[in-house]
């Protein structure tokens, strides 16, 4: 019941500064051109003067993409026929629960790395919006938080990378060597696939609790101003520990509104053609709204959490 009332207040919370979500919206729309535009200028050379654009509006053209596979280089290579729509989505999950992501090109890799020292500075100035419960928002102000911040959320970030790629990923490892040693000396294939299955969900709660723990951590050093960040990771923690229900519940709450908002999103997704320009646009429209929704509900978590700590407090 704490997790829900929380949950309600850090939704009329970002309802009230949803100027932070516009502007993480931005902010996110703007890194992707980084990758859209030479990926345009890349699949615009590739089509030439052939039919292959024609084709590709029609259906994937999968003659074309296996010769544009063997002739790309880094970021291109991403190019594959799951990148659309429901495809995009499940790749990205199996990516961050199998951790093939490690396998990508090294320019997303670091790309990726500048993506988190942007999240790691804006979630500095969301936090700070939230817990002084601005009602005017201002750019000076949330750009100044986020500054004042930004040095111990890079540490807090640091924190977090080694704690993933230190103990999730051997963890992942030794998953999938038991997953594969059971396939090698099992004639069924029902065994490793529930198996598989089993340490995947595992691994999404690991990944979870993560994510989790350190959002209080972060929460400790703004609304507790410390300054010494392993205090505050052992107070995000002790929290936690001190209140294991609530704290799960009220993350899974905003879990299960993002599965919904996936869902709705993909539905309407598969409802629009893309064979002409006005379906590729309403499919453009949609899946920006869809992004939005996803913004909008990681600050409503931020918010949610800050209001369950003060609830502790």
């Amino acid at each position: 019941m704490k997790a829900l009332i929380n949950a309600l207040k850090g939704f009329k919370a970002t309802k009230q500064t949803v100027a932070v979500v516009v502007l993480i919206f931005v902010l996110n729309l703007a890194f992707s051109v980084i990758l859209a535009v030479p990926m345009y200028h890349s699949l615009k050379e590739s089509f030439g003067d052939s039919l292959v654009g024609e084709n590709m509006a029609e259906g994937f053209d999968m003659l074309w993409w296996e010769e544009y596979k063997d002739q790309s280089e880094g970021f291109e290579k991403t190019f594959v026929p799951s990148i659309i729509g429901k495809g995009a989505i499940l790749n990205n999950l199996e990516g961050l629960v199998l951790m093939t992501f490690l396998r990508l090109p090294p320019a997303i890799l670091i790309l990726g790395l500048l993506y988190i020292l942007l999240r790691t500075f804006l979630a500095a100035g969301i936090l700070s919006t939230f817990h002084e419960r601005v009602q005017k928002f201002s750019l000076k102000r949330f750009f100044g938080e986020a500054a004042d911040f930004f040095f111990r959320f890079f540490v807090v970030t640091l924190l977090s990378l080694v704690f993933f790629f230190g103990l999730l990923v051997p963890i992942n490892r030794w998953f999938q060597i038991i997953r594969n040693n059971v396939a090698q000396h099992t004639f069924s294939e029902i065994t490793p696939f529930i198996l598989g299955l089993f340490f995947s969900t595992l691994m999404l709660f690991l990944i979870f609790f993560l994510q989790m723990a350190f959002d209080y951590i972060r929460i400790q050093i703004v609304v507790e101003e410390r300054t010494d960040v392993l205090t505050a990771v052992r107070e995000g923690v002790r929290f936690i520990l001190r209140h294991p229900g609530s704290t799960l519940a009220l993350f899974y709450i905003l879990v299960l509104i993002n599965l919904g908002i996936t869902i709705v999103y993909l539905i309407l997704h598969s409802l629009v053609p893309q064979t002409s320009f006005v379906g590729v646009f309403v499919s453009f429209l949609i899946q920006q709204v869809f992004i939005f929704a996803i913004i909008f509900n990681r600050c409503w978590l931020y918010a949610g959490e800050i209001e369950l700590y003060k609830y502790w407090r």
